[in-house]
């Protein structure tokens, strides 16, 4: 008797695991399977071809698919690339649009770069400012365009330490505004 409860329960274990770990796979792929995009260029890419101008239409044209909405994102539309990586389209006003990128930085990455210190940054804004380009040769290497607006880009450089640093340059003038670590 105690040996017929004890393979009935050794039977009744392994097939609760194997439910369990049937299931767990489905999930997996199912989530594999919703976060492939097929879009028409990179996070990266794409953003470089997009202007502040552009409508959410035009943006579809040049992503390749049709944006949504991401309650745990925020009530804008969004292209979401896939879990870590998104462009926002917000609207402040009639005439004022900021499309921004969200992009993981680990794929931005950039052992050549070298972030100066964040006294050496406040001087040069303190002293005039910088362009884009005065600050690439200072750094190494080009940026990554995570925001475009009608006054204004922003750029972020990410380091071999995962050290991130956000400047945002004025349309008119090419100066440096603000710049941040994060």
């Amino acid at each position: 008797m105690k040996v017929k409860k004890i393979l009935l329960n050794i039977i009744l274990f392994v097939g609760i695991l194997s439910f369990i770990t049937g299931c767990t796979e489905k999930k997996v792929e199912e989530k594999s399977k919703e976060e492939e995009v097929k879009a028409n260029c990179s996070i990266v890419e794409c953003m470089k071809q997009i202007e502040a101008t552009n409508t959410i239409e035009d943006i579809n044209n040049i992503i390749g698919f049709e944006t949504t909405t991401d309650a745990m994102i925020g009530s804008d539309p969004i292209w979401k690339f896939d879990s870590k990586n998104w462009i926002s389209f917000k609207t402040y006003g009639n005439d004022d649009i900021t499309i921004q990128a969200t992009i993981d930085k680990e794929s931005i990455k950039d052992d050549k770069i070298k972030l100066p210190s964040s006294t050496d940054l406040r001087n040069d804004l303190n002293n005039g400012s910088f362009t884009y380009e005065e600050l690439v040769e200072k750094v190494g290497g080009e940026g990554t365009l995570t925001t475009i607006s009608k006054g204004s880009l922003s750029y972020t450089w990410v380091d071999k330490s995962g050290q991130r640093l956000g400047a945002t340059f004025n349309n008119e003038s090419g100066k440096c505004t603000v710049a941040s670590y994060r």
